[in-house]
């Protein structure tokens, strides 16, 4: 502890719930802002004692910082009381977001989100800060240097698991969050592995944000045979635009359908990393990487998050409902720019008009299923849009 005492304290949940529980006499405090303010943790230490007490009148406070207990209630002397803030367990931290639908019919909700590089870390955060209370976790990558101009995850996780990483960004936001983390390369030696997780973790959703086309691939068989909804993010090279494709089962094409009838638009991936360069470069021809930037990622991932949304808010009412009428499009299609050599080059600019095609818009496409595909079947040939906008 500083010479000077700090002006608020923070008790974090674990160390709450201990002190209010009898069973914490001591602990651990992290300063920061200067001494400003102290983070009081239930790590093991002795810069912060926790006294109960019948009334907080009887407590004389020494020198350093006490935390007196007295029926359920928590203060703190330093020696003079101080402004103190106790970190929730639970839905007190979604009050906020109340009006919009009920939070609690989230925490039992289950997403596994594949992939949490640039796109899959902020699809993460959204979904965690709305509340949804368990996920399955899954990447193979530590984080770099390199990742952190795109990702949610700073200098302070460089070298970290993108698994572990993710999993403290979803409980500094929902601490109450159950969360289950795989290091794992999906291929096809995997695909069983991860099988298994998701039927054993129940999960509601998956999200697939994986960056290169074979992995989504196995994904979307996975889904298709357990009759999972899952949505598929990509971006563009450079990010100059995106996609994102929502599979519901029995009534929308799957991924594989995607790719058929659209290559072109599958086959345009940005190349994020020398991992994803390699695996499509020709022996001669080096080909670049070229990452886009995270403000052009984000729109791609905020779709996807709102869609998810959607799908594990079911039929619970909420302000949100209008939005399944809207959101029937089993493919979506933003642009950020006007790229060239591409087909969108050649677009009008945005300026005032709305009777055309422009950058800076999501465009729903509605993509009919293939008889033929060989991931989902014999479905009929045409999407039966009414049937999709009724599901909640």
């Amino acid at each position: 502890m500083p010479a000077d005492p700090p002006t608020h304290v923070v008790i974090e949940p674990l160390a709450a719930q201990r002190m209010l529980a009898g069973t914490m006499r001591s602990g651990r405090v992290e300063v920061v802002d200067g001494g400003d303010l102290a983070r009081v943790t239930a790590d093991p230490g002795d810069d912060v004692q926790v006294v109960h007490a019948n009334r907080f009148e009887d407590v004389v406070p020494g020198d350093g910082l006490v935390c007196v207990v007295v029926d359920g209630e928590i203060r703190c002397y330093a020696p003079d009381p101080v402004d103190l803030t106790v970190l929730p367990e639970r839905a007190d931290i979604f009050d906020r977001v109340r009006g919009v639908f009920e939070t609690d019919v989230l925490r039992d909700r289950s997403v596994a989100v594949l992939g949490l590089g640039s796109g899959g870390s902020v699809i993460l955060r959204e979904l965690a800060r709305c509340g949804v209370g368990r996920f399955l976790l899954v990447d193979h990558d530590r984080l770099e240097i390199g990742n952190v101009s795109r990702h949610e995850c700073g200098l302070s996780d460089v070298g970290r698991l993108k698994t572990n990483a993710a999993r403290d960004l979803v409980l500094d936001r929902n601490p109450a969050a159950e969360i289950a983390a795989m290091t794992l390369k999906i291929d096809g030696d995997t695909i069983d592995e991860l099988a298994a997780a998701i039927e054993t973790f129940d999960v509601d959703l998956v999200v697939c944000a994986t960056d290169n086309r074979a992995s989504r691939l196995l994904v979307n068989r996975l889904c298709v045979l357990a009759g999972l909804p899952a949505l598929y993010a990509g971006v563009f090279r450079r990010a100059y635009g995106g996609q994102v494709l929502r599979y519901v089962p029995g009534l929308s094409p799957c991924y594989q359908c995607f790719v058929s009838a659209l290559p072109m638009m599958a086959t345009d991936q940005e190349i994020s990393s020398e991992t994803v360069a390699s695996a499509i470069a020709y022996s001669d021809r080096i080909v670049a990487v070229e990452p886009g930037l995270a403000a052009d990622i984000a729109p791609v991932a905020l779709l996807v998050a709102k869609l998810a949304l959607q799908e594990v808010l079911g039929d619970t009412a909420s302000t949100l409902a209008s939005l399944n009428e809207d959101l029937v499009a089993p493919l979506y299609l933003w642009l950020n720019r006007r790229e060239a050599n591409t087909e969108y080059a050649t677009l009008a600019p945005l300026a005032t008009g709305v009777d055309q095609m422009s950058v800076l818009r999501w465009y729903g496409i509605g993509l009919a299923r293939a008889v033929d595909c060989p991931a989902c079947g014999d479905f009929a040939a045409d999407l039966d849009t009414s049937a999709f906008a009724l599901r909640k």
